[in-house]
């Protein structure tokens, strides 16, 4: 089945539901009917656009994920589905009993597969690793060293042309991958939520005010899939004013893309959905099911 993710920004826009269809009504333009069980991801980024109920409960319904945006154009709420697979209640309670040990070692993976993929994007790009590749192995349970940070370190410096720094707040490169990441974990927290598990009950990340922390756990290694975007948006990092419309339509592009992995390529949906599958299970064995 199709995952579709849908952005308007443009345009003032009326998104009704019709027949299991969402039916967007402009101005200035044919309506336009998208099947909502096609829809993974929507992001409503205009002021004017008016939504119906029903069609907020059927995107609900479908596990799609529903993202408003501030003036910015960054999102600024989400729409998640609360109920998400039929063994809700018992990977729950496995989620939050699990032992500390066990997270610790999930942690572990993630990190160890983050740097692995952060050290190919730098291959791919500077045709060398810059010794990421080394640094996987360094990476105990819980990456008490915090190994993490050092490769991010040694990434950011090189992945662009030009110097970079990791600022949230600059009007370069940083702008598009906050709006991609942002669409990343949206994509990261749905998966989530169809394994059946809280996206606010991370392994490693336990901010109080973040109520995404499995999320921002789980795309980890996935985040060269916008940092290479990015990159080839911007590979000098170069000033940029706001979020232009072609550079979104890029980023969204590489999420809906297939991504490098050990079975040839797959579609980076269904790498989150298996991730979030595989995580689900490591909390009810107790043993280790992530592989990423």
């Amino acid at each position: 089945m199709t995952d579709r993710i849908i952005e308007i920004s443009d345009t003032a826009a009326g998104l009704t539901l019709e027949n299991g269809l969402l039916k967007a009504s402009f101005p200035d333009r044919p309506q336009v009917t998208v099947p909502v069980a096609e829809i993974q991801c929507l992001i409503l980024a205009n002021p004017a656009i008016r939504i119906s109920g029903a069609l907020l409960a059927a995107l609900a319904e479908n596990k799609a994920v529903v993202l408003i945006s501030g003036p910015n154009r960054m999102p600024a709420a989400m729409q998640f589905p609360l109920s998400g697979n039929y063994l809700q209640t018992e990977r729950f309670h496995a989620q939050i009993d699990a032992p500390k040990p066990l997270s610790k070692r999930l942690w572990q993976t993630i990190v160890k597969a983050k740097i692995v993929r952060q050290a190919d994007l730098l291959m791919e790009c500077r045709q060398q690793d810059f010794g990421l590749y080394s640094l996987p192995a360094k990476v105990l349970s819980g990456d008490p060293q915090n190994v993490e940070a050092r490769a991010a370190a040694i990434y950011w410096k090189h992945l662009f042309n030009r110097p970079f720094t990791r600022d949230r707040s600059a009007p370069d490169s940083n702008l598009l991958l906050n709006y991609g990441y942002a669409v990343l974990r949206a994509m990261t927290a749905r998966a989530c939520c169809a394994a059946g598990l809280h996206p606010t009950l991370g392994v490693n990340h336990h901010n109080r005010y973040d109520p995404f922390c499995l999320a921002d756990d789980l795309m980890e290694p996935f985040r060269p899939v916008v940092d290479r975007a990015v990159r080839n948006l911007n590979p000098d990092n170069l000033e940029i004013a706001g979020l232009p419309a072609a550079a979104r339509r890029e980023i969204l592009s590489a999420l809906l893309g297939k991504v490098p992995a050990s079975a040839g390529r797959w579609d980076l949906t269904d790498l989150l959905r298996i991730s979030a599958e595989q995580t689900a299970k490591s909390f009810q064995t107790g043993e280790i099911a992530l592989e990423y």
